[in-house]
């Protein structure tokens, strides 16, 4: 029963944490979702970056990334520069305004670790993290 009552432990913890994070990002009023936010982080953090870059670290397809990239530049929070190389490719940056609200995610990103690890000392979040890892590991190992 140890088994189930980790993966119902599991369930939970996403579940509240995407629904935190969900409504931290409603306060913002961005009209944007969740999946939204890690796009615009992936392609600050990730430089250069392509539509298959974020495919590729979300683990999407790349008809989903094109959705998710086409509203963000709809919203004008990125945008897209031609490749040097590729023609076919585009790299994709971060707006001013796509960069406002990278600051503000920052802020809510840094409000939840305080909320999420009240009361955990920092031998329990790193040995959290380590099986984390391994969890993650062994999903992906199929």
């Amino acid at each position: 029963m140890v088994i189930n009552k980790s993966l119902e432990s599991l369930y939970q913890l996403v579940h509240a944490l995407k629904r935190q994070l969900h409504e931290d990002v409603e306060q913002l009023e961005l009209d944007i979702t969740p999946m939204h936010v890690r796009v615009i982080k992936i392609i600050n953090k990730t430089r250069p970056c392509t539509a298959i870059d974020i495919a590729t670290v979300l683990e999407r397809d790349k008809a989903q990334i094109t959705r998710l990239v086409s509203t963000l530049i709809d919203k004008g929070f990125i945008t897209k520069i031609p490749h040097p190389v590729d023609k076919r490719s585009s790299y994709l940056c971060v707006t001013e305004r796509g960069m406002e609200i990278v600051e503000k995610l920052a802020v809510i990103d840094n409000a939840i670790q305080v909320k999420i690890t009240k009361n955990i000392s920092l031998d329990e979040i790193a040995l959290f993290q380590q099986l984390a890892d391994k969890m993650i590991n062994n999903l992906r190992d199929q």
